[in-house]
């Protein structure tokens, strides 16, 4: 073959080429240009790759990802949020107007010599834009909270064992944070799963009244018909209970305890041997011929002034109730005292005329005695400055707690529990007994009084009071 022959044929064969190669090239712009329609390659929109789609296969893909249902989870029950309940929804438009112009920006020529070398083009990452009623959100966590949330219990009083449980400690949903984690949720469009807080709520500690309602129950369900009057001091806090506290009683023996306060306040020294019998007899024998020694040394050698001087100092240390308008044993006819609490007309234990008190007084009495003798301070160094020093009223106390009759209040608490205290019983219708009682978990007054119209036999109320002062321990001591 000639030359020139074999020239032409390379000449239509380099033509060929060209013209397959400028088709080929046709094609892929053809492709390209189709492409071009679709979204950018590598677009994340809202999380989700939705590069190459359409903008409405891309729409579709978001409506179905961010509308399927929340997973929320309320310890152990598993709730389902459906988006439409609190009227989310997702601006799609904004969103592929956004990855639009990730497309038309770039030059076009530039983008197809990157697509026909295949080169990786970077990701357009285009942010969520959803919105949602906030007011909806709460309102459908507040019904949550209403169904599932679990108050505390309330402490609950045993009369069987004289117990005071803690109650149950409960749970409430926390809207606020609650919102904050479900909106992380709405937010993704897999796993969408949230795990709502929940708070504890504390069970509520037993309190007095929880204890008076305990002692009450008792009484009530024990048969006793007539009247309880109960007082509690916590010396540590100053928390009181109070049941008929102002009711006026008969002041029996437990009025020995002022006459002997009032005793050490009148002594400038310590007392000598036989003011030392006198006193101890008092309290340690409950001598009523030793009380109106005292009275009588009180009144400068007469009883009756002596209890109208010790009645005085009561009224100057605000016991408005208490009294003596005679000594003990008295025959004579007492002049009669009216008092707040014996002018009541819903109570009326027909108290002793001689000498009255009321469980109120007794308890303020008794508290500010443990003051003085704990800390030199309290009602008793304010109202007689000089007159009553620390070590007197420790000396009080000291001999209360020699006191020792295994029945009442020393009855309800442990053996070795230290107990100072007086006690009375009047006419066969009334029973009483004021303390201190110190213990492990902190010191307190207790004041004790039954009353009933008729007869009221010691050996089914002392129990009574027994069973009170436990309960009262046990609430102290849990």
């Amino acid at each position: 073959m000639s030359a020139r022959a074999n020239s032409t044929l390379f000449e239509w064969l380099t033509i060929l080429c060209m013209l397959v190669a400028i088709g080929a090239l046709l094609l892929e712009l053809v492709g390209f240009q189709g492409a071009r329609s679709a979204l950018a390659p590598g677009t994340i929109m809202a999380g989700l790759p939705v590069g190459n789609l359409a903008p409405e296969q891309a729409a579709a893909l978001l409506r179905t990802a961010y509308g399927a249902p929340v997973e929320l989870h309320y310890i152990d029950q598993t709730l389902l949020l459906d988006p439409a309940q609190i009227s989310l929804r997702l601006d799609t438009d904004s969103m592929l107007a956004q990855a639009e112009t990730y497309r038309t920006g770039a030059n076009f020529w530039s983008a197809f010599w990157d697509d026909l070398w295949q080169r990786p083009v970077s990701g357009f990452n285009v942010p969520l834009a959803l919105d949602y009623s906030p007011a909806q959100l709460r309102t459908m966590l507040l019904d949550t909270a209403a169904r599932y949330d679990l108050a505390p219990a309330a402490p609950v009083a045993d009369i069987g064992t004289f117990n005071i449980s803690e109650g149950r400690p409960g749970y409430a949903l926390d809207v606020e944070s609650s919102m904050t984690v479900i909106d992380m949720a709405l937010r993704v469009p897999d796993n969408r799963r949230a795990a709502l807080t929940i708070a504890p709520v504390s069970q509520a500690a037993p309190t007095m009244q929880t204890l008076g309602t305990l002692a009450q129950d008792y009484v009530r369900q024990a048969g006793f018909d007539g009247l309880l009057s109960l007082v509690v001091v916590d010396l540590k806090t100053g928390n009181e209970l109070s049941l008929n506290p102002d009711v006026a009683y008969a002041g029996m023996s437990i009025m020995k305890v002022p006459i002997l306060i009032d005793t050490y306040r009148r002594l400038d020294t310590d007392p000598v041997l036989d003011e030392i019998n006198v006193i101890e007899g008092t309290i340690v024998k409950s001598s009523n011929v030793h009380a109106n020694i005292l009275l009588m040394e009180l009144g400068d050698g007469e009883m009756q002034r002596g209890a109208e001087n010790l009645t005085s100092h009561l009224r100057q240390l605000g016991l408005q109730n208490t009294f003596m308008a005679g000594y003990f044993d008295q025959r004579d006819p007492p002049p009669k005292l009216n008092t707040p609490a014996n002018q009541r007309t819903d109570f009326n234990t027909y108290p002793d005329p001689y000498m009255q008190t009321t469980p109120a007084d007794m308890a303020v009495l008794m508290t500010g005695l443990y003051q003085c003798a704990s800390s030199g301070g309290g009602l008793l160094p304010l109202v007689f400055p000089g007159q009553i020093t620390q070590a007197e009223c420790a000396a009080i106390v000291d001999l209360l707690k020699r006191n020792d009759i295994a029945t009442l209040i020393e009855a309800g608490v442990p053996e070795g529990s230290v107990v100072a205290h007086k006690h009375g019983f009047s006419e066969g219708d009334t029973i009483g007994d004021a303390g201190i009682v110190f213990s492990p978990a902190g010191d307190y007054v207790l004041v004790v009084y039954l009353w009933r119209e008729g007869y009221l036999e010691w050996q089914r109320t002392a129990p009574l009071v027994a069973n009170i002062s436990r309960m009262v321990y046990t609430f102290f001591n849990h």
